[in-house]
């Protein structure tokens, strides 16, 4: 990554290997191990680290909130500030045909959380070492971009193999 950065550019992160780099001005939503959640944006959110900030924008005032990412479930890395329930009715799973892949490896993926929510997806970095790891979501229309997921706020994983 470049170190030189224009006034009024986004700083963008780094992320883990194979990670995904998130800027200053990428939506966030946080859905905490306790069930609360919080949208807004982070200029500091680094896997590697133990806590990030969130700041929230209502108005003309803006709010930094330190996380903790022992607290969190997962943080998704959302296209818009859509709707929860705009993929009522559609069957959970991986599509017909085959995600286009950026060069990483991604591998097919099935997460469940202790709350009962189940994500299809791709993941991108995981190592059982690491704190948490990136998923793509399966469905390419999928408000999500990316999902940084918390191992501890999972019942179970499976990797499908092809």
């Amino acid at each position: 990554m470049s170190s030189h950065v224009e006034s009024g550019q986004p700083i963008a992160r780094s992320a883990p290997k194979r990670g995904v780099a998130i800027s200053g001005n990428s939506k966030l939503v946080a859905h905490f191990k306790d069930g609360h959640i919080t949208k807004g944006f982070s200029r500091d959110f680094d896997p590697s680290r133990d806590s990030f900030h969130l700041i929230r924008r209502e108005g003309e005032v803006a709010a930094s909130q330190e996380i903790r990412l022992e607290d969190l479930k997962a943080l998704f890395h959302v296209k818009t500030w859509g709707r929860k329930d705009k993929h009522a009715g559609q069957i959970a799973g991986f599509p017909s045909d085959k995600r286009k892949g950026s060069g990483a490896t991604r591998v097919k993926t099935v997460l469940e959380f202790y709350d009962g929510e189940k994500i299809f997806g791709y993941s991108l970095d995981y190592d059982p070492n690491r704190q948490g790891f990136y998923v793509v979501p399966a469905d390419p229309s999928d408000n999500n971009r990316t999902i940084y997921v918390v191992h501890s706020a999972l019942v179970n994983i499976q990797f499908v193999r092809e």
